[in-house]
């Protein structure tokens, strides 16, 4: 499997197994452009992309995934619990006591406000874990907290994409940010009891999973 990674307001990815690709989230809005160009780089023909799956509503993650679904009819995959978000970037209120968090907040409604994501429908909506669903091996496990409907991917060879569930900023952290605290508290809980190799954030490098609760 081989991973591209693409920085676009938030973490790109593009998971690859031969000809078939699988996209984890679509940055924030007017990146498409870039994520276009950086997939042709790498060769990767936008067509063959079969799934967007979007780790949760925030702006910076979706903002672009309108651009891939008109554009290429990319199907879209998000949680149910999310699906306000698109519409609405201000329908899930946001809390955070650490000064990074508070930051993100203030700075994150600016730019919402400016510029918000173009709307879309999704294609495939999840609710409950799912494994294989998409095709690539994987497993999607809803686990919410920093939103409502946040969602992080596993794979077979050990890879973990944890959207902002965790954020490797400075070094691997909770969330700066959530929705619900204790239910994010409960979920990294449950991250640090997935079998991973290597976990994915949606900002910052990644990291052995070894790292996390150090």
């Amino acid at each position: 499997m081989n991973i591209i990674t693409i920085s676009a307001g938030s973490n790109c990815y593009l998971i690859s197994q031969g000809e078939h690709h699988l996209m984890i989230d679509a940055g924030a809005p007017g990146m498409g452009a870039k994520i276009e160009k950086t997939m042709a780089q790498h060769q990767i023909a936008m067509e063959q992309i079969r799934y967007l799956v979007l780790t949760h509503g925030h702006s910076d993650h979706i903002g672009s995934a309108a651009f891939f679904q008109k554009k290429y009819g990319i199907p879209i995959v998000i949680h149910q619990n999310d699906i306000n978000m698109i519409d609405n970037p201000f329908s899930q209120q946001m809390q955070a006591t650490h000064p990074i968090g508070k930051m993100i907040t203030w700075l994150g409604k600016g730019t919402m406000k400016r510029n918000p994501p173009q709307s879309f429908t999704p294609d495939l909506i999840i609710t409950v874990p799912e494994t294989n669903r998409l095709g690539f091996g994987e497993t999607i496990h809803p686990l919410p907290g920093h939103t409502r409907g946040s969602m992080v991917i596993t794979f077979p060879s050990g890879e973990l994409f944890v959207g902002d569930i965790l954020m490797h900023m400075l070094s691997p952290q909770p969330a700066y940010l959530w929705e619900d605290h204790a239910a994010l508290q409960k979920s990294i809980q449950a991250v640090q009891q997935l079998p991973a190799k290597t976990i994915y954030y949606g900002h910052g490098r990644p990291t052995p999973a070894s790292k996390i609760g150090q």
